[in-house]
């Protein structure tokens, strides 16, 4: 399972992450960005790759 880091000094809770995550990983509570889901990580680095914040970052075993 990949470590799923949200960095919550910089996440907006804009939405990105859970919108472009195609296995549902990430949920917006309480305006920023939560990892609801971590097993479910199919380490595409779409979350990554399309945070404007540059909030998360996600590192293989």
């Amino acid at each position: 399972m990949p470590k799923i880091t949200v960095d919550e000094s910089k996440c907006t809770g804009c939405g990105t992450c859970a919108e472009n995550c195609p296995s549902e990983v990430y949920e917006i509570i309480d305006n920023k960005s939560k990892v609801v889901n971590p097993d479910e990580c199919i380490e595409c680095l779409a979350c990554v790759e399309n945070c404007p914040e540059g909030a998360i970052t996600v590192e293989s075993d």
